[in-house]
């Protein structure tokens, strides 16, 4: 059989606690002597108090066990976290099919997703496109001078986040008039029936998409949040604390319940771009022994073991998943280049350069998307795109609403 690309981390995987089955006959008698001194306890306590109201418990403790529970214990107390780090597999199996897009390219601004049959991409100040991959024929499907985002496509309908009004919208294939589901939305990922979005104001919100009826299950006051994936009952996230990133998980029917911790803090600075895909987590780390390069490292959640997948040299761009292959973004020549890395096979192949990055703005650079058959590399002056199934040369660029070679 096939060695699939993720069965190296399968004995880091951590291991259930299982059940005893044997009965422990001293544990047990422990037990009950220890119930019995409590009941004593509570009857000489319950006797004292009868007897004499206003005798002083505390003189039956030692002064300096009275010392140690008021001030080490009341003012000085510590607790352990633990981390949430063990999910049953089924729990975190995710199925590609359902996703209105891959979260790679939602992180990396949402500008291309793909439905079986079509490849749709944002044109900022232009609207929403579509290409048909067996002809290469294309048409404007939504019009608009608004800068859009968070482009998910699920069933009949386009759901996108409108960044100028903040709104996230919902526009049924074949119409012209989308409809506002949400407001104040910066960010938005489908799946399934839900939708998953976060706020300008720092809320994560989950959302039935025939209910339309939004609910906050985490609120970061100042602090920036930020989606990592989801499993079937809930939803990972980071806070990003200034120069610290904070891991949560939360249960996605909870009402603003406590997060719980799935992965210790880490420093922006030495790890960012997580991305979780079918129970994987991919990022981004700083490779220690090289200055100005990184790491793409792939860890399977609940294990301890991390494996480097590749070498690149920038950290702008969140890695893609599709099924066994990743699409990740390095710098070389003065050029973006996008490159598809085959996690069975080890292979890597360029698909896309951009043009020459002199002169962007840090506020509009590059950024890669994956979209089916296609790839794109979209910011500053760049807008072009190219067919996985052709050389990376063979190049279709994007200007003035058209498409040529």
């Amino acid at each position: 059989m096939k060695k699939d690309y993720f069965d190296d981390e399968i004995a880091g995987v951590k291991s259930k606690p299982k059940k005893r089955k044997k009965k422990m006959t001293f544990g047990k008698f422990i037990l009950i002597l220890i119930a019995l001194a409590v009941v004593a306890l509570a009857s000489f306590i319950i006797t004292v108090k009868v007897l004499v109201p206003d005798y002083d418990l505390k003189q039956l403790i030692p002064q300096k066990a009275v010392d140690f529970v008021e001030e080490d214990i009341k003012g000085k107390t510590t607790t352990t976290e633990k981390l949430m780090d063990y999910f049953e597999h089924k729990e975190m199996k995710s199925n590609g099919e359902k996703a209105g897009n891959q979260l790679g390219n939602l992180l990396n601004g949402g500008l291309v997703g793909t439905d079986t049959n079509y490849i749709y991409h944002i044109s900022q100040g232009r609207g929403i496109y579509r290409i048909t991959p067996s002809y290469e024929g294309y048409t404007r499907v939504y019009k608009t001078g608004h800068k859009l985002s968070s482009l998910n496509l699920r069933g009949e309908y386009i759901y996108f986040v409108d960044e100028t009004k903040s709104r996230l919208k919902r526009l049924e294939k074949g119409s012209s008039k989308p409809e506002t589901i949400a407001e104040n939305v910066r960010f938005a990922y489908v799946y399934d029936s839900k939708v998953y979005f976060i706020t300008n104001a720092n809320a994560l919100c989950v959302m039935d998409l025939k209910k339309l009826e939004p609910r906050t299950i985490y609120y970061s006051a100042e602090n920036e949040l930020k989606l990592v994936g989801i499993s079937k009952k809930r939803v990972f996230f980071t806070v990003n604390n200034g120069n610290e990133l904070e891991f949560l998980t939360i249960d996605n029917r909870a009402r603003e319940e406590d997060a719980s911790k799935f992965r210790a803090n880490c420093s922006v600075e030495e790890c960012d771009k997580f991305v979780m895909e079918n129970g994987f987590l991919y990022y981004i780390e700083k490779n220690s022994e090289s200055d100005g390069k990184y790491n793409i490292v792939r860890q399977k959640f609940g294990s301890e073991k991390t494996f480097v997948l590749k070498e690149t040299r920038t950290n702008r761009c969140y890695p893609i998943t599709d099924k066994n292959r990743l699409f990740y973004a390095s710098i070389e020549d003065n050029q973006l280049v996008m490159k598809e890395f085959n996690m069975n096979s080890k292979k890597t192949k360029i698909m896309l350069r951009s043009n020459d990055l002199d002169g962007e703005d840090n506020d509009d650079m590059a950024q890669i998307f994956h979209g089916g058959e296609y790839d794109f590399i979209i910011g500053g002056n760049n807008y072009k795109a190219s067919s996985n199934q052709t050389s990376s040369t063979n190049i279709m660029r994007f200007s003035g609403g058209s498409w040529s070679y």
